[in-house]
């Protein structure tokens, strides 16, 4: 979907995906085209809850920038610690590593709206509605409910967090499922997804409830010329 919150849902799920894959299959860009330090302002907590057991999405983000950094827990241990960096202005994905004290980064050419743009095109498949509201971690958050024939997928947004993904892609109100009521695009702009539940109804070993765990101001900042680039 192009609703910028659904967005979010999105790309926190493929971003589990791209973190787990070889880059070798990425193009790749030069670390000349790196800012010399990506600075943060929150730290946000998803805990992914499933079948398969559970994982925790660690984003750091920053009031207005078009960049966010995020990590899984399981990065860390004998890998030595990992991060990413998703920069939406150099259009890359950045793999950032410090093993045995030896700082290394990996940089590929990433479109993170071309990531997404396959879910706008499903939309005709989907209904779409207003639903209660919740709180969750302190913030007033309302609830939306997206169905097809094989999905449903539930998700509740705080419209007064202090922080969003929004400038990370833009809005477009075309192609939205049945039921989509443009006022909330605007009512929710600067909203952030607090929790998603997705219910796979022909595979429910396929279900999972993202909640956040974390919203809190950080002072973290990765400075880029401190890594070297794998392959010299």
């Amino acid at each position: 979907m192009s609703f910028k919150f659904f967005k979010t849902a999105t790309i926190c799920l493929t971003l589990c995906f791209i973190s787990q894959q070889s880059f070798s299959q990425f193009p790749k860009s030069k670390k000349a085209d790196l800012p010399e330090t990506y600075m943060f302002d929150y730290s946000y907590k998803l805990k992914m809850t499933s079948k398969k057991g559970d994982m925790v999405l660690n984003y750091y983000l920053k009031k207005g920038a078009d960049y966010f950094g995020y990590k899984m827990d399981q990065m860390e241990g004998e890998q030595g610690d990992m991060i990413f960096v998703m920069d939406k202005k150099l259009n890359v994905n950045v793999m950032l590593m410090n093993m045995a004290g030896q700082k290394m980064l990996q940089i590929t050419s990433m479109n993170i709206n071309e990531i997404v743009s396959d879910a706008s095109e499903t939309n005709k498949d989907f209904t779409m509605k207003k639903i209660g509201t919740k709180t969750i971690m302190g913030y007033e958050c309302q609830g939306f409910m997206s169905e097809s024939d094989e999905h449903e997928i539930t998700f509740y947004i705080a419209e007064k967090a202090p922080v969003s993904f929004n400038n990370m892609w833009t809005a477009n109100a075309k192609n939205m499922p049945k039921g989509f009521d443009s006022a909330w695009m605007e009512k929710f702009k600067n909203g952030l997804m607090m929790e998603m539940i997705y219910k796979d109804k022909k595979k429910s070993k396929n279900d999972m409830t993202m909640t956040c765990v974390e919203l809190r101001k950080t002072n973290f900042s990765i400075k880029t010329t401190d890594y070297k680039s794998f392959g010299g």
